[in-house]
Formats: C-alpha cells, structure tokens, sequence
C-alpha cells in the first residue's frame, strides 16, 4: 500500500534537501538569512577574513512551525588565523563548521562536518584576495518509525501500533564532499579620528559539491547532489561625521534549476564609540534592517553589538504561495558571535583592520 499522508510527503521532500522556493524552482542546500554570520557556508575563502585571531559563532533556525512540526537547523562555526604576526603580506585562514537539519517529527536529517582551509594574501594597503577549499563529511538519516502511513489509520483515528504492511528499508548515507572560493576584499579607515566615514566592502564567489556526491538514503537509483555557485557581497559604509553606517548585503545560490537571491540592507547607529588609544571604552552598536528573499520571504532583522561579542535575530514572513498554509509566518533565526580580541581595539586583530572590518 502506498503512503498517503502529509507527514511521508514532508519527509520526501527532505530526503533531497529540498528547503526552499525561489523562482517556482527548489534548491538543495540549507540557508540562512543572516548568511554572513555562518559564512563558511557561503563561501570557504571568507576563513579568517576578520578582524581578529580567533571567532566563534552559533546559529539556531527554525522554519514553517505553523505548519506542523518545523524545520530546524543548527550550526556552529570556529575560524582563526595562522602565521599572522609572522608572514609579511598575508597568512592562513583555518575554520570548522558543523550543522544539523531536522525535519518535524520524521527525525529526518543531515549532518555535515565542513573542514575549511585559505590564503590571504595583501595586495596594497588597501586591497586582499583570497582562495579557500573545503572538503566536508555528511550523512543523511531518516527514523522511518515515526512515518504515518493509511494503514494505520482504523477509520476514526490514527493507530501507531497498527502495522504498515510496508517493506522497505532506509539506509543513512555518507558521503565526502567538495567545495571551493575565492574573495576580494577593499577597505579604508576613517579620515580623522571623528569623522567615521570608514569604508569596506567584500566580495566572493564559491563553487560547492565538486564531485557531486551520492546522498541517497533509500536503495534505488544514484541521487546525486546538484553543484552550487554561491556569489555574495557586502559594504560598510560610514556616513562622514555621524554615528550611523550602511551595510547593504546580497548573496545568490544557483544550484541546478533552482535559483535564490537574498538582499539585505541594515543602519547600524554607534552607541558608544571605541577609545581610540587605549581601547579602555568598548564599541558598541546596534544595525537594524530587513533582508528579502525574492520570491520566498521578506525578514526583519536586528543585530547587537558589544565590544567582542555579536547577537543577531531576524525573522522570516513568507510572501510565496506558501503563505496560504503559513498565514505568512515563516521561522526565527538567532546567532550569537565571539570574536578575541576586540575586532575594534586599534586594529589589533589584523594588519588589515580597515578592510576586514
């Protein structure tokens, strides 16, 4: 008998990573909307492109609750810098990142282990590039004893201990992949000490799942995962003499037929400005903005700053045929960042301070 309920048809889409519309097309890979937070995942050149020599952050999202049980995704990322201090005109970038998918109550999943290794390198004073590769490790699961099935169901109401009459059998998968990046980066202090019209911007291109790996979990034919271009950028923009910033961002994904576009644009207001000298007086601000995924979602977002420390919240409402069953409501997302030393004490973290801000 063949299944007919909800819960399997959920589960299916799952089982191929299939998590979001754009452009009536589906995509394979998992995303944020605050995608610069987790950005190995967007691009494994960006390792270490930061002001600092160590980074930590954490990422919690949850998707489509008002439809049942919602998609959930968690992922954390660790990245520093090697022979700083040591190589003249650049060094090396090193980071993890490791994420979970969970799907509602079918426990289906994917876990994946990303290793990420680049090279920075100064061009001038003002300019740097990098290149990045990243080899990862994945498995997709599924726990096909929470699967509902018509047979058991006994007229009136749904029966677990009714058998499924079902004979088949699901197998996690793992399977290597590989991914590769590369990143321009450009930035110019302030001025004068007061006048805050710092000035950056980035930009990188990443190509994901070189060798297209299997990542099939049931036995049938070979399901290989589409390859990814991910193409992004983002700009600091200090207003001269005032306390505000503009921070315009933008990531696409193409990944076989499908297609996403994720603009952003944040104000970020200074509330209290870094000493100078001394850096007895931490920095802290707050950006407040929306990103907008064409087709999908428009998200509100708000992040907060404070000397070492970065907490991030946004909020998906979905403006696609979704919203029918949504009424709109798409998930939260929350990050939460530690970066050592203070990215904004006197450009102690890097060489570079003023394009990796």
């Amino acid at each position: 008998m063949k299944p007919m309920l909800k819960t399997l048809l959920i589960a299916t889409a799952l089982i191929f990573n299939f998590q979001f519309l754009t452009f009536n097309c589906v995509a394979q890979d998992i995303h944020f909307t605050m995608y610069d937070a987790m950005i190995i995942t967007t691009n494994p050149a960006a390792t270490g492109v930061f002001n600092g020599d160590f980074r930590g952050a954490m990422n919690y999202r949850s998707q489509w609750g008002s439809i049942s049980n919602p998609y959930k995704t968690y992922s954390v990322m660790l990245d520093g810098s090697l022979f700083k201090n040591k190589w003249k005109n650049g060094y090396l970038g090193v980071g993890l990142n490791a994420f979970k998918d969970v799907a509602g109550t079918t426990n289906f999943g994917t876990t994946k282990i990303n290793l990420s290794l680049s090279s920075i390198l100064f061009l001038d004073n003002k300019n740097s590039a990098s290149v990045g590769l990243m080899g990862s490790w994945a498995q997709n699961s599924m726990n096909p004893d929470k699967l509902e099935w018509d047979s058991q169901f006994n007229g009136q109401s749904f029966n677990p201990s009714l058998s499924s009459n079902e004979l088949f059998t699901f197998e996690n998968q793992n399977y290597f992949d590989f991914s590769a990046g590369a990143l321009w980066a450009y930035g110019t202090g302030a001025k004068t000490l007061s006048s805050q019209d710092e000035f950056n911007v980035k930009a990188g291109l990443a190509f994901y799942h070189v060798t297209r790996p299997d990542q099939k979990i049931e036995f049938g034919e070979i399901d290989k995962l589409y390859s990814k271009w991910a193409f992004h950028a983002e700009s600091h923009i200090g207003l001269s003499n005032t306390k505000l910033a503009l921070r315009p961002k933008i990531v696409a994904y193409m990944q076989g037929p499908a297609r996403q576009i994720n603009a952003g644009f944040l104000i970020r207001y200074r509330l209290k400005e870094e000493s100078k000298y001394t850096g007895f007086f931490k920095e802290a601000a707050i950006s407040i903005g929306s990103y907008y995924r064409v087709g999908d979602a428009f998200a509100p977002t708000i992040e907060l700053e404070v000397a070492s420390f970065a907490l991030g919240v946004a909020y998906d409402f979905n403006t696609s045929g979704l919203t029918a069953a949504t009424n709109g409501n798409g998930g939260p997302e929350i990050f939460i960042r530690f970066i050592n030393p203070n990215p904004f004490a006197a450009g102690k973290g890097t060489k570079s301070s003023a394009r990796f801000r």
